[in-house]
């Protein structure tokens, strides 16, 4: 046997696996926009409640600051909501590209083809699966005349 160097291949696609990648992407903005609310709820209820306490209510300046704490919150919602759906995308990339090559090595061998060598990219997951799946071409192709 011998052994190849690893090449690392470039991302050519971020989406490569819409039905892996989708529903863990809109999960991660799910969770940010609850935190962000939750969080913009709580610090809403206690000012209130703090300004109710020292009847500060009417306080044109308080309730302008609560409102100017309310739309950078917002903002901030904003801002980061890019960058929490490219995690999300980068973070499944890593398992739904390695699927993709699995199943296409898969495939290949199921019509009798088992001249397969899956190549992972560093860092990606499943890099024990790939190397059974390599492993296991070899032996069919070893033992086959």
């Amino acid at each position: 046997m011998t052994a190849t160097p690893h090449q690392p291949s470039r991302r050519r696609r971020l989406i490569v696996d819409r039905a892996i990648q989708l529903p863990f992407v809109k999960a991660l903005v799910l969770v940010l926009c609850v935190v962000t609310a939750a969080c913009l709820g709580a610090v809403f209820l206690a000012v209130r409640i703090t300004l109710s306490t020292y009847e500060l209510a009417h306080d044109a300046l308080i309730v302008a600051l609560l409102n100017t704490v309310f739309w950078l919150v917002m903002v901030e919602l904003v801002v980061l909501l890019p960058f929490v759906v490219w995690f999300g995308v980068w973070v499944t990339h890593k398992v739904a590209g390695p699927l993709v090559r699995i199943q296409a090595a898969l495939a290949q061998m199921s019509r009798g083809d088992y001249q397969v060598h899956v190549r992972l990219r560093k860092g990606d997951r499943l890099m024990d699966l790939a190397e059974l799946i390599n492993r296991l071409a070899e032996e069919i192709r070893r033992r086959s005349p």
